[in-house]
């Protein structure tokens, strides 16, 4: 099916509004842009062959744009990326052939985008191998490129920059200024404050543009994902005084880290004295003489002109873009600052920048963050909860250079045993911590010898600090799909707009930056202000206060899926999460800043989050989600949905398993009760595959049947029904599903007082499936 938009259509009568105009100062110039909503829904869909397919493939079409980028509701992708076998995301342009190749794992890291791609139409396919299990990619929008806008600051006369290929220097989009790499332990990179919440693709190698103006994509090879749980930054507080710092994940298509690919990093220096000092800045500033030059990396040299505690100045020539450019030494090839500011003219002035000697920017340096804080990568994540009595898996990788990775673990406190992991190629590293019992709490951290910067670990202050997991299984003590009322109230402190509202999302189609839908497919969420039109939270905060909440179980957790759309990524503009005890104060237990995407992400608390946060475990917590807006002029929207309070227990086992489990020794439980009215049954597999797609089904017979390489348990009178969605195994080789015997998904599959019903797991086993064994479950009342 053809999916077009027609791009003239697409423009709001009062355009001309929507070009950034940029004051004196700051130098950002975000290429121009226009954003549409854009609905396709491919289902789920699988391979049923015996060879590698498309299952997936639809074009994205937005007539006459000159670029475009992708932005996507779900992108499900089945199979184990770490064995390579996954299904693979594919998106190619039309105009010149140029692809990404994205697994699950890519993803996730793109934040549910793409790349940039020149021209107006993108192929989109998904590659999945046989019996690899299910697929889905859901669109939600596109940005489309326009014609450019030029802002100057030229010290003189005549513009005397040429053009340059430092492999060291980016272009940083959508917000368009330059970024630049640097030779801490994470060869991570520098720009300025200001551009900090409206980065999330960093551009290598990029070509000429148009003769028009319009900036040209580099091949999918050179552009990155932004970590933004890596970003620091103080915003931009004005000339001296604007820097962030930043990590990038590995290239999907070359699996390089900029860092790899450049060959080389800028050694930073604190600034020199004035006299005699010539600054070169070199980065990705607007032009119209030639047009092809506009928004392409140049360079120039000019004398220094002040150098002041952490304000440096120089007549170098820069436009909007250069913003975040480095501020290079001539004489010794050093980034001794970070371009921030224009004030040239062709009479007379200096442009500004910020030294690398500033407080803040050091202080982020000696304690980064994300991606750039040990030169670690874990590509299947690190398990959260796992099943007693199996081993549990670890997968890292190391963006350095050094020896073996050491994993340290402890299950029961003390000290911390030291075990060396096995290298498989590419920097990465596999290990395991003893099958833990029920109950056990595994505490861990990694380490590793980096060639460049001595000791490093995860997470940095190891042993004082440790990543831990829970064991047991976990059980649903509470379950709010927000469809009624459960005692939710609601506040408004100093906002004039963005009030929280319950309900199903109006999914305005002039307003891009609500979600479409709910997180859980039930229908209603909570969303700031959920009506038609501008409808972001405005000067102030509102506040979203749950019902008194027992957290007093054994290894409880709250979990909860949470939507936040920002456009400035200040620090101020948040979702803050706090609890209190009773009608004690009220504790920050975390922020969530991280928006810009049209997304749902999940999260969950465990009891150490609340204890670390000072607030106890008892049978009367309440939690407050609190959406603030700092007053710039800027957007935050944020939901709330799927939210869940929950235990891990050793008992309270549910049904009575039969038949026998495929070669993997697979095995399927229950925890919670059989009863319908509590509705708090809780299925488990175990012994999975690590990182695979799975799902569990049910049906009325029971049955012995071969499927793939294992045995069909159940049948069907009227046939079996599947418990969506599909659930990734991750590092620990489980999967959990809490049913919800209330919304069966098909009336047919409706569970009653009474009836008995079999339940099984179906999960991807290389090139086919296996299944567990079968859990037959009678319901009482």
């Amino acid at each position: 099916m053809l999916l077009s938009i027609n791009f003239e259509s697409v423009l709001p009568a009062s355009f001309g509004l929507l070009l950034f105009t940029m004051g004196a100062a700051a130098q950002t110039e975000a290429p121009p842009s226009v954003s549409s909503a854009y609905s396709h829904d491919s289902g789920w869909q699988e391979n049923t062959g015996s060879s590698n397919e498309v299952v997936i493939s639809f074009p994205v079409v937005v007539e006459g744009a000159e670029w475009v980028r992708l932005f996507f509701d779900d992108a499900t992708l089945s199979g184990d990326f770490l064995a390579g076998s996954g299904s693979i995301l594919r998106l190619t342009a039309l105009q010149d052939g140029a692809v990404q190749r994205l697994d699950s794992r890519h993803v996730e890291q793109w934040r549910n985008s793409s790349a940039y791609f020149n021209g107006d139409t993108v192929l989109v396919e998904v590659l999945a191998q046989p019996g690899s299990g299910f697929n889905r990619i859901s669109m939600r929008a596109v940005v489309a490129g326009l014609w450019p806008v030029i802002e100057e600051s030229i010290c003189g006369a005549n513009d005397d920059r040429v053009l340059s290929s430092d492999p060291r220097a980016a272009r940083l989009l959508p917000i368009g200024c330059t970024g630049w790499l640097i030779d801490d332990c994470g060869q991570c990179f520098l720009t300025a404050g200001h551009c900090s919440g409206g980065t999330s693709v960093a551009q290598f190698n990029v070509p000429l543009s148009s003769s028009g103006g319009t900036i040209t994509q580099p091949s999918p090879d050179d552009q990155y994902a932004v970590d933004a749980a890596s970003m620091q930054s103080n915003g931009g507080q004005g000339t001296g005084d604007d820097w962030a710092y930043f990590g990038t994940f590995a290239n999907s298509n070359t699996g390089l880290t900029p860092a790899q690919a450049a060959g080389s990093t800028y050694q930073l220096a604190f600034p020199p004295a004035v006299s005699g000092t010539n600054i070169r800045i070199t980065g990705y500033g607007t032009d119209s003489s030639p047009s092809t030059h506009n928004q392409v990396q140049q360079t120039q040299v000019g004398p220094m002109a002040t150098s002041s505690g952490s304000l440096v100045q120089y007549v170098t020539d820069t436009t909007g873009g250069n913003s975040g450019s480095p501020v290079i030494w001539e004489g010794t090839g050093q980034a001794i600052g970070i371009h921030t500011h224009g004030g040239c003219s062709s009479t007379g002035g200096q442009n500004s920048g910020t030294g690398v000697n500033h407080g803040g920017l050091q202080a982020a340096l000696l304690a980064p963050q994300g991606i750039c804080s040990a030169g670690f990568v874990f590509p299947g994540g690190l398990p959260e909860i796992v099943p007693p009595g199996v081993p549990i898996a670890l997968q890292a990788q190391i963006l350095g250079s050094g020896g073996a990775v050491t994993l340290h673990y402890r299950l029961q406190g003390g000290g911390f045993t030291a075990q060396a992991m096995t290298g498989g190629g590419g920097g990465i590293f596999n290990g395991s911590i003893p099958a833990p019992a029920c109950g056990d709490t595994a505490e861990f951290y990694f380490s590793y010898q980096d060639a460049s910067c001595g000791l490093l670990t995860s997470p940095v202050n190891a042993p004082t600090s440790f990543h831990s997991t829970s064991v047991g299984a976990a059980s649903i003590s509470l379950s709010d799909d927000f469809e009624s009322d459960l005692g939710w109230t609601t506040t408004v402190q100093g906002a004039t707009t963005g009030s929280w509202e319950r309900g199903v999302p109006v999914d305005d189609a002039g307003w891009q930056y609500d979600p479409a839908s709910d997180a859980d497919g039930s229908g209603s969420c909570y969303l700031t202000m959920n009506q038609v039109g501008n409808t972001d939270v405005d000067n102030g905060h509102v506040s979203l206060i749950s019902p008194v909440l027992d957290l007093s179980a054994s290894g409880v957790f709250v979990s909860y899926d949470y939507f936040l759309n920002l456009t400035i990524e200040d620090g101020v503009d948040r979702l803050e999460v706090e609890a209190r005890n009773g009608a004690g104060a009220w504790a920050t237990v975390v922020i969530h800043q991280v928006g810009g995407e049209l997304l749902w992400r999940s999260h969950t608390l465990v009891g150490a989050d609340f204890t670390g946060a000072g607030v106890s475990l008892s049978n009367s917590v309440q939690m407050r989600f609190t959406a603030n807006d700092s007053g710039t002029q800027s957007i935050i929207e944020a939901g709330i949905d799927a939210f869940r309070v929950g235990g891990m227990s050793c008992g309270n086992s549910v049904g009575t398993n039969y038949c026998v489990s495929g070669p993997n020794g697979a095995t399927i439980s229950g925890t919670g009760s059989a009863s319908v009215s509590a509705d708090d049954l809780v299925l488990q597999a175990t012994g999975l595959p690590t990182n695979i797609f799975g799902l569990f089904f049910y049906g009325d017979l029971q049955n012995s049947l071969p499927l793939g390489n294992g045995t069909l348990c159940i049948g069907g009178s009227s046939g079996l029904f599947r418990l969506q969605p599909a659930v990734n195994s991750g590092p620990g080789g489980t999967i959990f599903h809490a049913v919800d015997l209330a919304n069966p998904g098909n009336p047919t599959g409706t569970v009653l007082a009474g009836s008995t019903w079999n339940y099984q797991a179906w999960f991807r086993d290389g090139g086919s499936s296996d299944l567990t064994n079968g859990l037959q479950v009678v319901f009482v009342p």
